[in-house]
């Protein structure tokens, strides 16, 4: 157990600390202000409802608009003050505060690269990112350090073996042996300008499925082994590049990439412009002193959770493609395509009344596309409909019942939801749902 602390507070080089603030919070900077020009932003402002997470139903998008907006700027000017450490230590929580809120204001908007940004800025307010080469380092030179405990490079590198590893796992199954979700995926690039043909064959979906699972199960433990790491970072790019002319997914290609460059010697990170920048090696180490204990004890508590959340899926019942339980917060990453329809009927006999209900009226597109295929969004909105059709309509003891008929990747339409059931009566939960069908 000494050896191991003595090696987890070995003093190693800021440079590769630095860096990742730089770079990588340039990322996140990009990621959770950019939603302000897409539909994720439209998404915060258009619709009257808005689904939310079990265990945060208090956190809700701005009622007005312009508030809407300004959060998102206010994530801009946050995250670049963190990039160049200005006032870091009080702006990198708050960054933290105003993103994970704009991430957890919607749950149909959920995105596995958004929770990896959340989670890299929870470890940020814990790390001395601010100790050299920052607007706090040159207005207070008295904080200015050198060397820092390897952990720290350490737990960032833990983190984004995690999503690696956990994405491969969650790929060993039957669908994805069979390229399913992603034919699916790749027959809407059949269009594209001279390779749509290449993009959309059944040979290129096999080629990106098999090595989609071998690249996340083996990218890290190539990392780790020198005679292969400038190989696999090579491979790592390819992959990642080739993403982004396929699917786009947003900034994650690119943070990933710069991410995983992490795993080289830490001199390389001083070779990158920083080497006049930076205080000399040996000139200062960076002590946490009485704090020590706190902060390692939430690190192992971090680490014990990264491990065991991903492993939800496997404690509920059937297919988590299918059911959805557990299937956020586990790097389940491009497993599922779903398509399909949902009618949601109210009716109160009390009163004689009986309404289908235009889902237009509440959600858009987007919230629509992603709610049918998933039980516990359909629950939550059934909810809403039962307060809204007794305080806007006159309804008095409302049921309401859901037609779901969904395919899951590229299978027959299936009903999911139990169409008889009385979705009223059924109480949003983190166990198993009865009234879903299983999977055919």
């Amino acid at each position: 157990m000494k050896k191991i602390l003595e090696k987890l507070e070995k003093p190693i080089d800021i440079a590769p600390l630095i860096y990742a603030r730089i770079v990588l919070g340039l990322f996140i900077t990009i990621e959770f202000t950019g939603g302000l020009f897409t539909s994720y932003g439209q998404t915060l402002v258009q619709p009257s409802f808005n689904f939310s997470y079990q265990l945060t139903p208090f956190i809700k998008p701005w009622a007005i608009p312009e508030m809407m907006y300004g959060h998102f700027l206010l994530n801009m000017i946050l995250g670049l003050m963190m990039v160049f450490g200005i006032f870091y230590r009080w702006v990198t929580p708050l960054f933290l505060l105003s993103g994970c809120s704009l991430f957890l204001m919607e749950k149909a908007l959920y995105i596995n690269h958004f929770y990896l940004y959340s989670l890299i800025l929870l470890l940020f307010c814990f790390l001395p990112a601010n100790r050299a080469f920052s607007f706090d380092a040159h207005r207070n030179p008295s904080i200015r350090v050198s060397e820092i405990p390897a952990w720290i490079i350490y737990i960032l590198l833990f983190q984004l073996s995690i999503v690696y590893i956990f994405a491969g796992i969650a790929k060993i199954n039957s669908d994805w042996f069979q390229a399913q979700p992603v034919k699916l995926w790749l027959a809407a690039r059949a269009d594209y300008p001279i390779i749509g043909g290449v993009l959309s064959s059944n040979f290129h979906a096999y080629l990106v499925a098999y090595g989609g699972l071998f690249f996340d199960l083996f990218i890290v433990p190539f990392m780790l082994f020198k005679p292969t790491r400038k190989v696999a970072y090579f491979v790592c790019c390819f992959f990642h590049i080739s993403n982004v002319i396929t699917f786009g997914v947003g900034t994650f290609p690119w943070f990933s990439m710069a991410f995983t460059a992490l795993f080289f010697p830490l001199n390389s990170f001083r070779k990158w412009k920083l080497k006049e920048k930076l205080p000399p090696l040996g000139f200062k180490f960076f002590d946490y002193g009485k704090s020590k204990k706190f902060v390692y004890a939430f690190m192992i508590i971090f680490i014990l959770l990264q491990l065991i959340l991903p492993l939800r899926p496997h404690l509920y019942p059937g297919n988590a493609s299918w059911r959805e339980e557990g299937h956020f917060f586990a790097w389940r990453m491009m497993l599922r395509q779903k398509h399909g329809s949902i009618t949601f009927t109210v009716t109160d006999e009390q009163v004689g009344k009986k309404e289908i209900v235009n889902l237009d009226e509440y959600l858009t597109p987007k919230q629509i596309h992603r709610m049918s295929g998933n039980p516990d969004l359909i629950l939550q909105f059934a909810h809403f409909l039962e307060n809204h059709y007794i305080k806007e309509k006159g309804y008095e003891v409302p049921s309401i019942t859901a037609q779901n008929h969904i395919a899951l990747n590229g299978r027959e339409i299936q009903e999911m939801i139990h169409s008889q059931v009385d979705l009223t009566k059924e109480k949003r939960s983190l166990l198993p749902y009865k009234f879903i069908f299983p999977l055919k």
